[in-house]
């Protein structure tokens, strides 16, 4: 099977990541947004990936890889595929970036396998941050709570994982050299 990838807009698969992805909800600061689809012509997406502005201290260096969908019937590969062709296209629409930064969440699962597949480079962890329930039973994290000693204290996340996609070939070896 070939598939075929375009840019789309965000209303096009707002329902499939707010109704498949796992954190059921569109991120903020879009900045492109790719479909995945069995036909050229097809108008429903079997795919999706959403690239946001991203964090404050990747600002102008690098675009946030901030959600990606498949359906679960897709060939092998087909992730490390449909991310190729999004950085491509990405890497043309933004010249001026040095690349992609994304997480992967090991808290559910995610060990940035498909990352690592897809030539992203591993580059650190984020800090532990403190989560607490409130008398809600809902789950607030540090940097909401002004008074801690309202909440439960709850077992902390595992850090996410931080991986970077370098758009220059030769820094991307540079940096994977580095890290090892």
């Amino acid at each position: 099977m070939k598939e075929f990838v375009r840019e789309i807009s965000w209303k096009s698969i707002e329902s499939l990541i707010i109704n498949y992805h796992y954190l059921h909800r569109m991120p903020a600061g879009i900045l492109a947004c790719y479909g995945l689809y069995e036909q050229e012509d097809s108008l429903c997406p079997i795919g999706a990936i959403v690239y946001c502005n991203g964090r404050i201290q990747y600002q102008n260096k690098f675009i946030e890889f901030s959600r990606m969908y498949l359906y679960d019937e897709i060939p092998k590969n087909t992730e490390s595929y449909f991310i190729a062709k999004t950085l491509k296209m990405l890497q043309k629409k933004f010249p001026s970036f040095e690349g992609v930064v994304t997480w992967a969440d090991e808290n559910i699962g995610h060990k940035g396998t498909v990352y690592v597949a897809s030539n992203f480079v591993f580059d650190g962890m984020s800090r532990v941050t403190k989560k607490f329930k409130s008398n809600t039973g809902k789950t607030v994290y540090q940097r909401t709570v002004i008074d801690e000693n309202q909440y439960k204290l709850l077992n902390p996340d595992k850090p996410k994982l931080r991986f970077k996609y370098y758009f220059d070939k030769k820094k991307r070896e540079e940096m994977r050299n580095t890290i090892r």
